[in-house]
């Protein structure tokens, strides 16, 4: 069975295993500027690797979610906490919604998972740092540089 797990964020992370053997392990991040460019290369990549793998199974860690129009302390009402975390949330939202339409348009189980549900399961310790998630997939892809890639292997395992 061909899994795929994916750490979906500006850079995300990329596993697909055959069981317990990997196939490809990598992190990803679409060169565009704006929305429209970085959307449409998301989408593209995310369905070739789909299709080129021939993945049958999805796990993507589950989007956080955040208070992110909480008013600043002594601001307007309505502002944002900080504009550049509003801009991100709305871009990985918008990530996470192509994987779930490009997964079902190609009739692919998806599945999200929370964080500290993966981390316990793969480490051992729901709690576990990037640092810690990256140390255990270096034991199983030797070289493994990525923190994005370590988490997606924990994802997909």
């Amino acid at each position: 069975m061909i899994v795929a797990g994916f750490d979906i964020a500006t850079c995300t992370g990329c596993a697909v295993l055959d069981g317990t053997r990997v196939l490809y392990v990598d992190a990803y991040r679409p060169s565009g500027k704006t929305e429209p460019e970085i959307f449409t290369q998301f989408r593209s990549w995310f369905r070739g690797t789909l299709d080129l793998y021939g993945v049958q199974h999805i796990a993507i860690e589950q989007a956080l979610v955040t208070d992110i129009r909480a008013p600043v302390i002594g601001g307007k009402p309505g502002e944002t906490r900080n504009p550049v975390t509003y801009k991100t949330y709305l871009r990985l939202y918008g990530l996470r919604a192509i994987a779930v339409q490009a997964a079902h348009g190609l009739g692919v189980d998806l599945i999200e998972v929370h964080q500290a549900t993966w981390r316990k399961s793969f480490t051992g310790n729901g709690r576990a740092s990037k640092e810690e998630t990256l140390a255990l997939a270096q034991r199983i892809v030797p070289g493994l540089k990525s923190k994005d890639a370590g988490e997606a292997l924990g994802i997909a395992w």
